[in-house]
Order: C-alpha cells, then structure tokens, then sequence
C-alpha cells in the first residue's frame, strides 16, 4: 500500500509505503530552476530515483513505479517476522493458561 500526502502550496509530498520502513519525500529542489528531486527521510537513494524531474507529478510517478517492483526491505521483513511470532507465542500462552 502506498500512502500519499501532497502539499501543492509548498510544492512537496510525503510518500509512505508498507514496504520501506523510512519515508519518501519528493520536493522542490533549492536551485532557482524549478525542478523537484526524490530524497528518503534515512539512506541512500537508490540509482533508479536519482535526477531531477520537471515535475512534482514526475517524481510521484517515478517513486510509484520504483515502489510497485521493490521487494520489502529486510527491516520490515524482520519486524512482521516477530509480531507473527509474538501473536503465536500469545496464542499458545493463552491455550496453556485455559487449560
């Protein structure tokens, strides 16, 4: 699920996905040009985001696009992994107990 916030005042979106844990930002750049960029709130952005686009519905497209074939991140992919082992370890708690 992607999740997204725009601000045409301020010429930005916030760009949240359940596939990353960090957020995606696409502004405006600070040049007099009026170009806009995709930054991530944390980490290095990767090759297939990097540049400038002409637009701010450009670079939701791209962060889009970029986000529909990326796989989970391995944080997000941990942090299912222990709330599903946390719920069974609940339920078997739970079992025991009404027994």
């Amino acid at each position: 699920m992607i999740d997204i916030e725009t601000d045409t005042v301020n010429q930005h979106c916030k760009i949240k996905s359940d596939k990353m844990v960090s957020e995606i930002y696409v502004e405006k750049e600070d040049s007099n040009y009026s170009f806009f960029k995709v930054r991530f709130e944390r980490g290095i952005l990767p090759s297939e985001l990097s540049g400038r686009y002409s637009s701010l519905q450009k670079g939701k497209e791209a962060v889009e696009h970029y986000l529909r074939d990326k796989v989970k991140t391995k944080t997000v992919q941990r942090n299912e992994y222990a709330d599903q082992r946390e719920m069974e370890r609940n339920a078997s708690k739970s079992k025991s107990e009404s027994s």
